[in-house]
């Protein structure tokens, strides 16, 4: 009895971090959902003329040096949509192992 006890106690558990993942998880894709939009944006952005020209005007310290400017540094967008890239198709990837197994 004492390991039946033990097993529902551990599945009760088990049940219980499963539903607070899903929760979190929730609410973590509603925010990147919302997010999409504001992003396509710095996306267009990055390959825009207007980049360019901020860039440039920042190579000649036109662009005040004490702005947060990391959307004009070589590397920080294009990292950013790497990680974003690989991020979904993680997610891709378990959600299709979570259906597999059932």
């Amino acid at each position: 009895m004492q390991e039946r006890i033990e097993k529902i106690t551990k599945m009760e558990h088990i049940l219980n971090q499963t539903d607070g993942l899903i929760s979190e998880l929730e609410n973590l894709l509603q925010r990147w959902e919302e997010n999409n939009k504001e992003f396509q944006e710095l996306m267009a952005y990055y390959s825009s003329e207007e980049r360019n020209r901020d860039l440039e005007d920042d190579r000649l310290h036109i662009i005040p040096q004490d702005l947060p400017r990391g959307v004009l540094s070589e590397d920080a967008i294009y990292n950013t949509y790497g990680n974003r890239k690989d991020l979904s198709i993680k997610m891709i990837k378990l959600g299709v192992d979570g259906l597999e197994k059932f």
